[in-house]
Order: C-alpha cells, then structure tokens, then sequence
C-alpha cells in the first residue's frame, strides 16, 4: 500500500477549519483508487524540536504509488487539492510514504521454555 500524508497546523479559527475540512472530505473521498482512510486528532506532543505544533493527521491509502499518482491527477484529486490549500491558507504538509504494518504476532520474538535440570537435594 501507499499512503498520501496530511499533517494539518493548529487551525486560527477552529469553526472555519471543521467547516473547510468536511468539505475537503467529501471532494477527497472522490479520488479513484482510494482504499481507505485515517484520521488522527493530536492529543500530545511529546517532542517537536521547536517546530510549530501540529494539529491533525489525515491518510488517504492507495494500492500502490501509481494509484495515489492517478487519484492527485484526477478531477477529484485536483479539487480537493485546490481546496486545501484555499481552506488552510497553506498550513499544512503533504506527505507521501509507502506503508507497511506489522502486528505483535510478527514482531514479538517467541518466549520458549528452557527444560530446567532437576534439582537435587
């Protein structure tokens, strides 16, 4: 899978930002391609070198590169790419990246038992 990446700033008005940003949505959804959808609303920080804070995450995945190309390129794609930039005043960062998850099954090492010598008294 490939992701496209949006960490949102800290919105002026917050009202405006819901506003813009559901409207985003509803032309973003529209890209062909588009396999599913993240959203995070940061809570915490817990390091950020002095740079601004961000606000939300937003990810939009695509099978591969290709698919996220041909979904920004499209109508859709366009749109709402115009529209992010009108809506936010241009605080945000696009990102893209490909994506890969692992669950605790796959990483965590596997705990076996040693036999132990019996112990005399």
């Amino acid at each position: 899978m490939y992701k496209l990446i949006i960490l949102f700033g800290q919105p002026e008005n917050s009202l405006e930002f819901i506003t813009g940003w559901q409207a985003f949505l509803h032309m973003a959804e529209q890209m062909p391609g588009l396999r599913r959808e993240s959203v995070s609303l940061i809570e915490d920080v817990i390091y950020d070198g002095g740079k601004p804070r961000p606000f939300k995450i937003h990810e939009f995945y695509f099978d591969d590169r290709a698919a996220l190309d041909a979904a920004l390129a499209s109508d859709a794609g366009q749109q709402a790419g115009e529209w992010l930039h009108q809506f936010t005043d241009g605080n945000f960062t696009l990102l893209t990246a490909p994506h890969q998850e692992a669950t605790a099954k796959e990483f965590k090492p596997k705990v076996t038992k040693k036999k132990g010598r019996a112990r005399s008294a």
